[in-house]
């Protein structure tokens, strides 16, 4: 006799960025090539440059901080403002060279602020413990 386990529901994964901990329940990451073309004699395309952009990254959850529920708006704003780079870490990925690019915060009035945050990747590789 067999049986089949079937997955359901999973915990939130802990993402520090800086001095903040986003519980994430959502992750997106997107990739792409920018080429840059002229016209030919005989009006084909002809690549004269092509290089692939900064992976940008979009991790959506909660921030849980009884003490300043609304510091991750202030530590956000100004990581995006100064421009800070730093690296993080999800679920066996490692990304350095990391800036904010966008984040959202909403207080719908519960113990946590739901939270959105998108940021540039120069590198990602395989964490070596994972």
């Amino acid at each position: 006799m067999s049986s089949i386990t079937e997955l359901t529901e999973r915990e939130a994964v802990p993402v520090t960025f800086g001095s903040f901990t986003l519980w994430c329940e959502s992750f997106r990451a997107e990739e792409t090539r920018a080429v840059s073309e002229k016209a030919t004699v005989d009006g084909k395309g002809f690549v004269t440059n092509s290089f692939p952009k900064l992976m940008k990254l979009t991790f959506c959850g909660r921030i849980c901080d009884e003490a300043s529920p609304l510091g991750f708006v202030a530590a956000a704003g100004g990581m995006l403002r100064n421009g800070t780079v730093f690296s993080t870490s999800y679920r066996g990925l490692a990304f350095t060279g990391c800036r904010v690019q966008s984040f959202k915060a909403e207080d719908k009035g519960e113990a946590y602020i739901c939270a959105e945050i998108s940021v540039l990747s120069s590198s990602v590789s395989e964490e070596e413990n994972a």
